[in-house]
């Protein structure tokens, strides 16, 4: 297997400061929210609590990524990153500047809501600038690379920032606000390759673009319904009841942190596959590979020790990575160049969209129904949807369109 992988991209200086980056980057994001979650719990906050402040992000990046995709296509993409990356610096250095006494939630969910803005301009500039440093034979090979740098802060994140809250609930704070300084500095020393900025217009007509072009596919279309469904009464639910679980039945957050850090591993090992694998049916592999995350709730409900919960995260880890991998290089290679920043950030949009909600939700929908009755729930939706994706037009290869593809342009106007 080793043999088949393309390790090209990483002759790309570019594409190498891209990489170290977006390790700093997701490792900055890791930490805060284990900072931010010790820190309400610390305070006798509940699930719900959890959920609410975790919420904030992912509303402020739900109300700001259209408005982000557009202006990727608009202004340079290292100048976005660099911008956004010293706001999320700032931010995660508020709770530091009130380290004698123990920040009020509310403070806590007003540094997510900064950072979630923030983030709804660096996802779409990211992939667009990714996509500009990469030659076209090695769009598969950079964007698992990227994914394992991805999964490399996803494992280390949690890990340093547990083991630092158990120090000092300060302390996890101080790397996150490092890591994206040291990422904003990287960017900076990005090389961007030459592109012509499209035609500025209004910012509804350039959205709209983007959603034209992913309604002409049906799979991309589908795959944009069941992301937000997924992860509102799914992924959602499974992240805000396990610090709470993790702290209940075994006693500490120890469980959290090493529970994320396998999530991250499993997802490790899926881009080091996907590298050497290419499956003639991406979107087969892709829908089965997503049905595997059933394994979280069940585990989080019936794992007989942490050990088996422990996997249960990687082999869920493994299925959501290569659910993603699949996704995203089809989209690189489906849609045009210069819609990419636009419908990047509504394919992040739907991603997370409705995210937040779901965040929200899972504490009083717990303290209604029980912790079982929503796990239960997120485990049958994850079985039940993926299989039923496969008769869309066009998913089993992820590949078709209800119109003939346009020949990208490359002026200054769509």
């Amino acid at each position: 297997m080793l043999a088949g992988i393309d390790l090209s991209p990483l002759r790309n200086p570019p594409f190498r400061m891209i990489a170290l980056a977006q390790i700093g980057f997701v490792l900055g994001e890791q930490a805060l929210a284990v900072a931010v979650t010790v820190s309400v719990l610390s305070t006798g906050g509940d699930a719900a609590a959890v959920g609410v402040v975790l919420a904030a992000k992912g509303i402020a990046s739900l109300c700001l990524l259209l408005i982000g995709g557009v202006w990727s296509d608009r202004l340079p993409r290292r100048r976005i990153l660099t911008i956004m990356l010293a706001i999320d610096a700032v931010a995660a250095s508020v709770p530091i500047v009130v380290a004698g006494r123990t920040p009020a939630v509310w403070l806590l969910a007003v540094v997510l809501f900064v950072v979630g803005a923030a983030e709804a301009f660096i996802r779409p500039a990211f992939n667009a600038i990714l996509a500009g440093s990469l030659d076209e034979d090695q769009r598969v090979s950079g964007r698992a690379l990227i994914n394992i740098c991805t999964r490399v802060g996803v494992i280390v994140g949690p890990v340093i920032g547990t083991l630092l809250a158990g120090a000092s609930e300060v302390f996890p704070f101080v790397l996150a606000a490092l890591v994206f300084a040291a990422s904003m500095l990287a960017f900076r020393r990005v090389a961007e390759p030459p592109w012509t900025p499209v035609a500025r217009r209004s910012l509804l007509r350039d959205a709209v673009a983007g959603f034209a072009d992913a309604g002409r596919r049906p799979w991309l279309t589908a795959l944009l319904l069941f992301s937000p469904v997924s992860l509102m009464f799914v992924i959602a639910p499974s992240q805000v009841l396990l610090p709470v679980l993790s702290r209940d039945t075994f006693g500490s957050y120890t469980a959290y942190g090493t529970a994320l850090a396998c999530y991250g591993a499993g997802g490790l090992i899926s881009s080091i596959t996907m590298m050497a694998w290419r499956p003639r049916r991406p979107g087969v592999v892709a829908v089965f590979s997503m049905s595997l995350y059933v394994l979280v709730p069940l585990g989080l409900l019936y794992a007989p020790s942490v050990w088996v919960l422990f996997s249960c995260y990687l082999v869920a880890g493994f299925g959501v990575e290569t659910y993603a991998l699949c996704w995203d290089v089809a989209m690189y290679r489906e849609v045009p160049d210069h819609l990419i920043g636009r419908v990047t950030s509504l394919a992040w949009l739907s991603t997370f969209g409705l995210m937040p909600f779901g965040q929200a939700i899972t504490g009083p929908l717990a303290n209604l129904t029980g912790n079982q009755a929503v796990l239960l729930a997120a485990a049958g939706l994850v079985l039940v949807i993926p299989p039923c994706l496969l008769l869309v037009l066009g998913m089993t290869h992820l590949h078709g369109t209800r119109t003939p593809r346009r020949t990208p342009c490359h002026s200054a106007s769509d």
